[in-house]
């Protein structure tokens, strides 16, 4: 079993948060996900209470390529630091997590809900 690799991301309040990713094995080939689920969730920093569940989709599924979205509506009720995480789900139902990272919060300067 792989550890997952880790990525810290900043996330600004009332903002579009996207995040393209590409998964490669350890030769740096990109994999191809066919039949592969990808899953993210974003948590406050003790993993008492979820913040937000990511939206994923594939931009270029055979050469492992994926965004993760929040849209903006749910951004600007985001209100503090977390974590977060990526789980992917092969075609035979093995499970193991991708990345995981902290999450930061901006509230920026333009946005005041």
């Amino acid at each position: 079993m792989q550890s997952p690799g880790s990525y810290d991301i900043t996330i600004y309040q009332g903002a579009t948060f996207e995040l393209e990713l590409e998964y490669a094995d350890e030769n740096n080939t990109p994999v191809n996900m066919s039949g592969y689920t990808v899953s993210g969730q974003l948590w406050n920093r003790l993993g008492t209470s979820r913040l937000a569940t990511f939206t994923t989709q594939w931009t270029v599924q055979v050469s492992g390529m994926f965004k993760l979205t929040l849209p903006a509506s749910t951004t600007s009720g985001i209100t503090e630091q977390g974590r977060y995480d990526v789980l992917i789900t092969e075609p035979g139902g093995t499970k193991y997590y991708l990345l995981e990272g902290a999450a930061q919060w901006n509230p920026g300067l333009s946005y005041r809900p």
